[in-house]
């Protein structure tokens, strides 16, 4: 994804950013070696024509600071969240179903061309629309956790716990599941067949075939990642066993728990803040909540649809190139560039020996070593204390969010026998470790073991009914495995660089997701 990713994620973020007024031009993404590099770009850097004039720096400072006044005053983030519930949602459930739904075996080569192009088309757009619509997600939340800090006097992480519940595609049970759930539960023969022995592909096709709306929703989520935003990645419908996982663990499901926790904890804030200021507080907590499931919402129906479909598509490719003998292997295909998939269903393209080599060097590829930044550190931004009001508001709600996000400890810590990290989920724990570096390893978790992985993704909340708290080598408080975490009430400790080196499966943890510690005590 390295030739398709980084220009929508580029474009998304120079319109959100200029939209609502970022002292950033954007945040760039480049691809070096293999590795995912993010630079903040401020608005002043110097052009294809020099540097910008002070007359220049100064009028796009007003500027700006005149759009981030009137994003509070206006609530922007609500305009662009009704057009992603109105238009950019619902529009691409549809694009994505009939992509889908495309029978290859009916498309000749040259049609196959066609359709492959057409996803790679299409991916490039939804990398975009995710990334247009980062500051309606982000910054009503973090701006929300900022001034409830600033009003308890509490840490502004822990703030995120009052959202708990409030981005139902996150949780155990989405709301696009609903009505499969609703179904399975009516019928004893269903929900055997969720909770029962057997191959995995044979009982789900029993089950679609059992229950129309289990069918109809394979059909509108097969094609998402499990996890993460390659095409190297399965899809849901490659993946029968987590399928079923979902189900079964939805059916015992009460998903208002993690809502009466966050509605608990709220109320608990609320008596520490001012009188005078209870009204605000209100107001910044109504307007997170009703932003926060944007965030999860953008990938899985925009990018994370789309490069599934890619990966179809270029399986399909190496299907053709195997059964023609041109290839030993079709999943070979999934390393091949866009144009040499092209070129492939052609008769031409790179060889075996070639997408081999590529391939064992991406699976020997670990992020451990690799430098954290390239060249020096980028610069702090500016202290928010010498920016106008409104900038200083935006500029440290995004940069709080972001850092959640993205962020993680700068160097490995943690002395023999402990692994430092940064606390996403209070509580403690003692259990045994399982590590997880694949699927398959996911899907051999036992109940009460404590997940050790790089980081987590939708694969994860099929087997949230298993997992017993969460260690994560990247990420910071606010990333998937916190918000899954804290949805279930179990800890989590993130972002510690090194944890899936020093942790092996077997091993007996105790974890504290309150301090960011991880014991290795047997």
């Amino acid at each position: 994804m390295a030739d398709i990713y980084p220009a929508g994620f580029n474009r998304g973020f120079s319109e959100t950013f200029a939209r609502y007024g970022v002292l950033l031009d954007r945040l760039a993404m480049a691809t070096v070696n293999g590795f995912t590099y993010h630079q903040p770009q401020p608005f002043d850097m110097p052009g294809p024509d020099g540097p910008l004039s002070e007359e220049q720096i100064g009028a796009e400072f007003g500027r700006r600071l005149e759009l981030a006044a009137m994003v509070f005053e206006t609530k922007l983030w609500r305009q662009d969240l009704e057009q992603w519930d109105n238009e950019a949602k619902p529009n691409s459930i549809d694009r994505h179903r009939s992509l889908g739904d495309v029978d290859f075996a009916a498309l000749d080569n040259e049609q196959l061309a066609d359709h492959v192009r057409r996803v790679v088309e299409n991916t490039s757009e939804m990398v975009y629309q995710h990334h247009r619509f980062n500051m309606a997600a982000m910054l009503p939340v973090g701006d929300f956790a900022l001034q409830a800090s600033g009003m308890t006097g509490r840490p502004p992480e822990p703030m995120l716990a009052a959202l708990d519940g409030y981005s139902p595609v996150s949780g155990i049970m989405p709301d696009d599941m609903r009505a499969a759930i609703d179904k399975i539960r009516s019928n004893p023969a269903a929900v055997e067949l969720c909770a029962g022995d057997g191959d995995p592909q044979d009982r789900l096709m029993s089950l679609r075939a059992l229950v129309p709306e289990v069918d109809d929703y394979v059909r509108s989520v097969g094609f998402r990642l499990v996890d993460g935003f390659d095409v190297t990645n399965p899809t849901v419908a490659e993946c029968p066993d987590l399928i079923l996982g979902k189900f079964f663990v939805a059916l015992d499901a009460t998903p208002g728990d993690a809502r009466a926790r966050a509605d608990q904890f709220a109320a608990e804030l609320r008596t520490e803040v001012p009188h005078e200021q209870q009204v605000i507080f209100d107001e910044l907590l109504h307007e997170a909540r009703t932003m926060y499931r944007l965030r999860d919402e953008r990938g899985l129906y925009s990018d994370m649809s789309a490069i599934g479909l890619v990966r179809w598509a270029l399986l399909e490719v190496g299907r053709r190139a195997e059964s023609d003998g041109r290839l030993e292997d079709a999943d070979l295909a999934l390393d091949a560039n866009i144009d040499e998939a092209i070129a492939m269903i052609g008769g031409g393209g790179p060889s075996t020996e070639v997408l081999s080599q590529r391939r064992a060097r991406r699976l020997e590829l670990t992020s451990e070593g690799a430098p954290r930044f390239l060249g020096p550190p980028p610069p702090a931004p500016p202290p928010a204390d010498q920016l106008p009001a409104p900038l200083a508001r935006l500029m440290s709600a995004i940069g709080f969010l972001i850092e959640g996000i993205l962020g993680q400890m700068d160097a490995p810590a943690g002395e023999d026998g402990v692994v430092i990290g940064i606390p996403a989920s209070a509580g403690t724990t003692e259990g045994t470790a399982r590590l997880i570096l694949s699927t398959e390893d996911l899907m051999a978790l036992e109940p009460g073991e404590i997940v050790v992985a790089p980081t987590t993704g939708e694969a994860f909340n099929a087997m949230l009914h298993l997992i017993g708290g969460i260690v994560t080598d990247h990420g910071s408080f606010a990333c998937h495995a916190g918000i899954i975490a804290r949805e279930m009430g179990f800890p989590a400790v993130v972002g510690t660089i090194d944890a899936t080196s020093r942790i092996a499966s077997g091993d007996i943890l105790k974890l504290d997701g309150s301090t960011g510690e991880v014991h290795i005590i047997g």
